[in-house]
């Protein structure tokens, strides 16, 4: 569940780059997406926290960063 949730963050976070890079000609600094990619992750987790398969998602999360 957390790859999952990871990877669609990853994918979504990379296509919004392309598009900045072709329609304003701007580019995000690395850090900068690891941080937006980081905050996607944990509010997708933190949104769910009350269904069952999501309860213990966030200290796995954290222990893994």
């Amino acid at each position: 569940c957390l790859q999952v949730i990871t990877f669609h963050a990853i994918i979504y976070r990379i296509w919004r780059e392309r598009n900045q890079r072709l329609h304003n000609g701007s580019s995000t600094p690395p850090q900068a997406i690891f941080k937006e990619i980081d905050r996607q992750v944990r509010n997708v987790i933190l949104a769910r926290k009350h269904r069952r398969k999501f309860k213990n998602l966030m200290s796995i999360y954290m222990a893994e960063t």
